[in-house]
């Protein structure tokens, strides 16, 4: 048997959660057939159904963290106190070396690592520059990269 458009929709909305959706899809459709206009289309109300009830069920399960939000690491790796202080430090370093650079440098620097790359050639030979000075900076005050 050809399943109905409504519960295709559904299930194609993400492996483990379409049935659930088109489940939720159909007993809703039943539930409102009264309210149905019978001067528009049928199968444009019960896909549109169908669609509201998947991306409810996908709200529902990311406020409830039963999956892992988009970017997030799958596992978090236990760290240590001293891991913590490490990174201060080396976040201390970092921002002392930034502290000694031109401001067009650390422009450059922040705005890559922001992920505001400009896909000009002007901005990569400027970010390789800034790149540089950093590294030459590092190594002035900390002797290694």
């Amino acid at each position: 048997m050809a399943d109905s458009a409504p519960v295709r929709v559904a299930r194609a909305a993400r492996a483990g959660e379409g049935d659930d959706a088109a489940q939720s899809a159909l007993i809703k459709i039943f539930a409102r057939a009264a309210e149905f206009d019978g001067s528009r289309d049928a199968l444009a109300w019960a896909v549109g159904i169908a669609a509201y009830e998947c991306r409810t069920l996908r709200k529902t399960r990311a406020r409830r963290r039963e999956e892992p939000m988009n970017g997030a690491p799958e596992r978090v790796e236990w760290r240590t106190p001293e891991d913590g202080a490490i990174d201060q430090d080396l976040i201390a370093a970092a921002t002392d070396v930034l502290g000694g650079m031109r401001p067009l440098d650390v422009e450059t620097l922040l705005a890559a690592a922001h992920g505001e790359r400009d896909p000009s050639a002007t901005f990569r030979k400027r970010l390789e520059r800034a790149v540089g000075r950093f590294r030459k900076q590092w190594r002035t005050r900390h002797g290694a990269d």
